[in-house]
């Protein structure tokens, strides 16, 4: 998978090409591309920072979860049974 910094430098090679295009229209197109290559560049850092928080999060549960675990089991098979009295 592409990284964030060579969507960053595909839109300054873009920004390089634009200023030797003789028309404005052509210009026009390859600012629009170096513009969609900034906007993945954005978009990748967001779903990147999700998923570091994602994960963060979880594993803070798994911690509470494994720190609420004391190790042993209240509830074990044959507990519903009744008991003798002594």
């Amino acid at each position: 998978m592409m990284n964030v910094e060579s969507y960053r430098q595909y839109a300054a090679d873009c920004v390089r090409k634009a200023q030797g295009e003789e028309t404005p229209e052509e210009r026009n197109i390859v600012l629009n591309v170096a513009l969609a290559w900034l906007r993945l560049a954005r978009q990748t850092e967001t779903m990147e920072a999700a998923a570091d928080d994602s994960a963060g999060a979880e594993d803070e549960s798994g911690l509470a979860a494994e720190a609420a675990d004391d190790g042993t089991d209240e509830a074990g098979p044959g507990d519903d049974a009744p008991r003798l009295a002594s």
